[in-house]
């Protein structure tokens, strides 16, 4: 990544990997700007869903959050549920 920081394909991460860790910098760098609280709700919820491997698809959810202005689809994407 610190090689090529727009390109981490080129670092031997495959397309998926290096879209999501795209992704996940723009989010990053979104949060650190003055963004009304029902999006920084949305990218928050989808950080925690990336760095903790929630079930479901992040980025699709994170999309619906959006477009429903904060409300995260707890149906779709959710922690997975521990083993006891």
């Amino acid at each position: 990544m610190k090689t090529h920081p727009g390109n981490p394909a080129r670092c031997g991460a495959t397309d998926l990997e290096a879209e999501d860790i795209l992704l996940f910098a723009r989010a990053e760098e979104e949060l650190s700007r003055d963004l009304p609280e029902w999006k920084r709700a949305c990218l928050e919820t989808y950080v925690q869903c990336q760095e903790d491997h929630w079930m479901g698809s992040c980025y699709d959810c994170f999309r619906y959050c959006e477009g429903q202005r904060g409300e995260w689809p707890d149906d779709r994407c959710r922690p997975k549920r521990k083993k006891r």
